[in-house]
């Protein structure tokens, strides 16, 4: 049995995630090694490893030689991903259904969005929306699916804390994942897969026009 060892580099790096995550950074702010350095009491090097696991992760930018610089996203970023985004979620719809995969993760998923009240703050909502695609390709069994995804949802998670969306309904949400369990359960594989892609379209246009908003 491995064992993983958590490294000061990988746990500068899980706080600084933390912080973009709840977006208490804005897109283009900048972070650098010195001033990082001394406010987590480690040395330079160790601020560069734990930088540059989030540049890898698509979180941060970093240029030879310039201070590590947050994430922005364009138009252009939010189509790209949703371009990933689809084909992804539909090969591991079609997994579920043609191997007839357990669904208890991805019912759990929505049972505890379904649990949340409207008054919940932003990036809770954020996180069981996350929280119940993941159940999908986590249910499907492919790793490099489900590793591409995660990928995927930290900068979806990024975006979404920088955009700080309101939403009118939590309820609605929890509603749209019941919707897409019930499309697995009915074993009609065009219908979910039919359901998803709506679901993906949806969710482009909601940060497409959160980014005009934003841009205005």
């Amino acid at each position: 049995m491995s064992i993983h060892t958590v490294t000061v580099a990988d746990a500068v790096a899980d706080q600084l995630r933390r912080r973009l995550l709840s977006g208490r950074y804005r897109g283009g702010d900048q972070l650098r090694d010195t001033d990082l350095s001394q406010e987590f009491g480690v040395a330079r090097p160790t601020v560069r490893a734990a930088v540059q696991t989030l540049v890898a992760e698509g979180l941060l930018d970093r240029g030879r030689g310039r201070s590590a610089q947050v994430r922005s996203f364009t138009a252009e970023d939010a189509i790209d991903l949703g371009r990933l985004r689809r084909p992804i979620e539909t090969a591991a719809v079609e997994m579920i259904m043609s191997l007839a995969r357990p669904l208890t993760g991805i019912a759990s998923a929505a049972q505890a969005c379904s649990a949340l009240g409207d008054d919940v703050s932003w990036d809770v909502v954020a996180g069981h929306d996350v929280a119940f695609h993941r159940a999908v390709f986590v249910a499907a069994g492919s790793a490099r699916l489900l590793r591409t995804f995660d990928e995927l949802s930290a900068e979806l998670r990024l975006l979404i804390a920088q955009l700080r969306p309101t939403y009118d309904s939590v309820s609605d949400l929890a509603r749209e994942h019941e919707l897409l369990l019930e499309t697995l359960r009915s074993g009609d594989v065009q219908r979910a897969k039919a359901a998803w892609h709506t679901h993906c379209d949806d969710s482009e246009r909601f940060y497409l026009d959160l980014i005009q908003e934003h841009a205005q």
